[in-house]
């Protein structure tokens, strides 16, 4: 399973642990790994390429804001091949997210903020 050392993690951020009791409890292995901002408002999450919400054959970032809530919203951060590079993805964006959020009145400047910085460049190749 993907995961980075806790050591690794930004200050501010945990591993979901909700996720992997659920995963535990229903006799399946874990299909994403996840972690926690400390406020529980934000939460990021790594769909491996088996998991049914995530393209197939790539490892897919999502960004669920309120998780586990009836507000909870997620979306796609972005979706590479290898495991080493969603991780190296998830963990630049919570780095990012950390650096502008300033409590629950921002949260969603935060989300953008980072979203903006972790979306695939647009380049063109000159023909």
């Amino acid at each position: 399973m993907v995961s980075m050392d806790d050591a690794e993690l930004p200050d501010e951020w945990s591993r979901d642990e909700r996720y992997d009791r659920l995963a535990r409890r229903s006799g399946n292995d874990p299909k994403y790994v996840g972690y926690v901002h400390d406020s529980g408002d934000v939460r990021i999450h790594v769909a491996f390429p088996e998991a049914e919400s995530g393209d197939r054959g790539t490892y897919t970032v999502f960004v669920t804001l309120f998780p586990y809530t009836e507000l909870s919203e997620s979306g796609e951060v972005r979706a590479v091949t290898t495991r080493d590079r969603s991780e190296e993805i998830a963990h630049e964006f919570m780095k990012l997210f950390d650096g502008v959020y300033d409590g629950p009145e921002n949260i969603e400047e935060a989300i953008d903020y980072a979203l903006q910085r972790t979306r695939p460049r647009t380049s063109r190749i000159p023909l």
